[in-house]
């Protein structure tokens, strides 16, 4: 028996449905989000936070190629949602709408760089937030049990951390394997004079988004406020130790914001992120034209300015070599350069820059709509809407200096986050939602009594 407990042992408030953003419908009215894509976004995560021996045990037994099993679980999940809607239970618009814009941005990926090789890369980046989108309540409504497994790999990633940090050095970190005729790090090693800690995850970058998301779903359900000092604490020394500043920066401002946020009072958070989103347009695009000043130090801000200097004018270049309104196209920017332009590879290390090379100019229509959604957000009624509005603000925090969509935790994470806010906004505007309002305010109860 834990020596506390979690709100989650009480039956969790039914999750807003994919289709109809209703919380809680008639049963013949409601209709369920996929199981597998909420299986597959828990087999993603379970081999997310044990990436790093995951990985080496299956080199050992030169199996290296089954780590893509989780990748086939993400995009099976998608296919067997679309085929198995009908007449009573349709496809709701917006998974339409988010399959018609990837074949539109991978038409244009067809054509200028006249292969197919990065519009399916760039699928597959994509399809873990529409996982995470059409199954937001495996991370933001959390079943009892599954509260107490995020517990154990939380607490498996912190002690794991902390070896790293003071005891161990872990075998699979610096080794790589080649799989598709491409070298790939089973742990990488991002050491230069001090340790960059990656624990049982791929690496530290890995783990700088990570340890937040478990903390997030923990944070949720945690009762005593006590749980919630030490969750938090833990969480940010493990990222001190990551020696990631910018999920540092992030989660502080996040937890920060949500700490005198409350459900009648959520301006901190969505100030929160439409202050993420116009940094994050605005250091690749105007920071790399003013003569920044030189630093050094493990906790100095030298790879933020290597990245204004090198990183984002590179980008940048290349993206300029395409139609500018029409960016690259999907997948055309990022690891999946590795397969058709090795040369010219960039990471972006920017959400907005990563987007663009993706999107072009609808990148900034996309992250328009991200702000409008945290900003209309409305009806928050418990600790769940809040943790999606800071989750929200944590990613794009981070995606300053970081191309979220790479990382599949990231991604899903973000997915869940979009999906549950528009939820949460569409189940205001219906008429189950109307109907509670009305039944619970003011007045009605007065005169019922």
């Amino acid at each position: 028996m834990l020596p506390f407990s979690f709100a989650a042992n009480k039956k969790p408030r039914p999750a807003p449905t994919v289709e109809t953003g209703v919380s809680a419908p008639t049963a013949s009215r409601q209709l369920e989000e996929p199981k597998l894509a909420y299986y597959a976004i828990w087999v993603a995560i379970a081999l997310s936070v044990f990436e790093g021996p995951t990985r080496y045990l299956l080199a050992m037994v030169h199996l290296d190629s089954a780590i893509f099993i989780r990748d086939a679980l993400l995009l099976l999940a998608p296919v067997v949602f679309v085929a198995s809607r009908n007449r009573n239970n349709p496809m709701p618009a917006s998974v339409g709408v988010f399959f018609i814009l990837m074949a539109v941005h991978a038409f244009i990926s067809l054509v200028n760089i006249r292969s197919a090789i990065p519009a399916i890369y760039g699928l597959k980046m994509f399809i873990p937030v529409l996982c995470g989108f059409l199954a937001g309540s495996a991370i933001f409504n959390p079943t009892p049990k599954l509260v107490r497994v995020i517990f154990v790999f939380w607490v498996a990633t912190v002690v794991a951390a902390a070896l790293d940090q003071y005891v161990l050095d872990y075998p699979w970190v610096g080794i790589n394997v080649e799989l598709g005729g491409v070298d790939v790090f089973l742990g990488r090693d991002w050491q230069s004079g001090t340790e960059r800690v990656g624990g049982l995850m791929r690496s530290s970058i890995n783990l700088a988004v990570g340890i937040p998301l478990l903390t997030s779903m923990l944070l949720i359900s945690v009762k005593q406020n006590w749980l919630k000092l030490l969750i938090s604490t833990a969480t940010f020394f493990v990222l001190v130790w990551t020696t990631q500043k910018g999920a540092i920066l992030a989660f502080v401002v996040a937890m920060g914001a949500l700490l005198i946020s409350s459900k009648n009072f959520t301006t901190p958070l969505k100030t929160a992120a439409v202050v993420a989103i116009v940094f994050m347009i605005f250091a690749p695009t105007v920071l790399i034209f003013v003569d920044m000043p030189r630093d050094a130090g493990v906790f100095s801000f030298q790879s933020f300015i290597e990245r204004i200097e090198s990183m984002w004018p590179a980008a940048w270049k290349w993206i300029g070599q395409f139609p500018p309104l029409l960016g690259v196209g999907l997948g055309g920017i990022g690891g999946g350069q590795r397969f058709f332009a090795p040369d010219d590879r960039n990471a972006a290390d920017n959400l907005f820059v990563y987007l663009y090379g993706n999107f072009g100019i609808m990148s900034v229509v996309y992250l328009f709509l991200i702000a409008s959604l945290a900003m209309n957000a409305r009806n928050v009624r418990d600790n769940r809407d809040l943790m999606a509005l800071a989750s929200l603000v944590f990613l794009l925090m981070y995606g300053v200096v970081v191309s979220l969509i790479e990382d599949q935790l990231a991604a899903m994470w973000l997915g869940a986050a979009i999906g549950w806010l528009i939820r949460m906004r569409s189940a205001e505007s219906s008429p189950f939602a109307r109907l509670r309002m009305r039944r619970d305010s003011p007045r009605l109860i007065a005169q019922k009594q």
